[in-house]
């Protein structure tokens, strides 16, 4: 409910809980190794966000000037070894966000729906404080290519007027799994003050991709939202919690 409500811009949709084979390593060009395949052609879903993409890329398909927003929320299964974090687990709860369109003058797109997907976030952590699950020292940690750092800038700007409390990071980003710009959204984990994310976000050409038109843009976000409740004041059953 919580997540929902903070997400009220998005079209919600339920997924199943498996999606074709490859909708993982194909669109997101990662290992399959993190995925469950099962005998049948299909895949458990390890991430909600590439699912996403292709529902984006099949509209946008159709009409191509037009915009997608979607939300889901879903029970992820991923394959790949745990890190060692308190409440991760191979199973848990996303919400997840995703937004594709034409790509716009100045980075038009891709500032306004990194600060919508951040805003999001920052209304459920609000709402998660009102019940007491308090997640303080609010972090944006903004991680950008060398050659997207005007991007970084003007994302960063947009950001910290989205959550104004929260400090600001700079890093460089050397991950090619995103298109240039990552965020992470997190607090101070409990005990130990260490910057935990609590939300991931980045820009990816896989929309692009699939429908060949690379002037369309795909921007999309994961929480595992159990995590809040479990490490800031509530409970919630470890085999459900976030493990991204």
């Amino acid at each position: 409910g919580l997540a929902l409500a903070a997400a009220a811009d998005y079209e919600a949709l339920l997924l199943s809980p498996v999606a074709p084979l490859g909708s993982c390593s194909v669109v997101a060009r990662t290992s399959q190794d993190r995925t469950l395949s099962t005998a049948r052609g299909t895949e458990v879903v390890s991430d909600p966000t590439n699912v996403l993409a292709i529902e984006c890329a099949t509209r946008l398909r159709a009409s191509p000037r037009a915009a997608a927003r979607l939300c889901t929320i879903h029970q992820v299964l991923r394959a790949q070894p745990l890190r060692p974090v308190p409440g991760y687990t191979r199973h848990f709860r996303m919400l997840a966000l995703a937004e594709a369109g034409r790509a716009r003058a100045e980075d038009g797109f891709e500032v306004a729906a990194f600060a919508r997907q951040l805003g999001v976030y920052a209304r459920l952590l609000d709402a998660c404080a009102a019940r007491g699950w308090t997640a303080t020292g609010r972090r944006i940690v903004v991680l950008a290519r060398a050659d997207a750092s005007t991007l970084g800038d003007r994302v960063a700007a947009a950001l910290t007027a989205v959550d104004p409390g929260a400090a600001l990071e700079r890093r460089e980003l050397d991950a090619p799994y995103y298109d240039g710009l990552r965020v992470l959204y997190g607090a101070s984990a409990p005990g130990t003050g260490d910057f935990l994310p609590l939300a991931d976000l980045g820009r990816f050409d896989w929309v692009a991709t699939l429908t060949s038109n690379h002037k369309l843009r795909y921007v999309a976000s994961g929480c595992g939202i159990l995590l809040i409740p479990q490490l800031f004041g509530g409970s919630a059953p470890r085999a459900t919690s976030s493990g991204s």
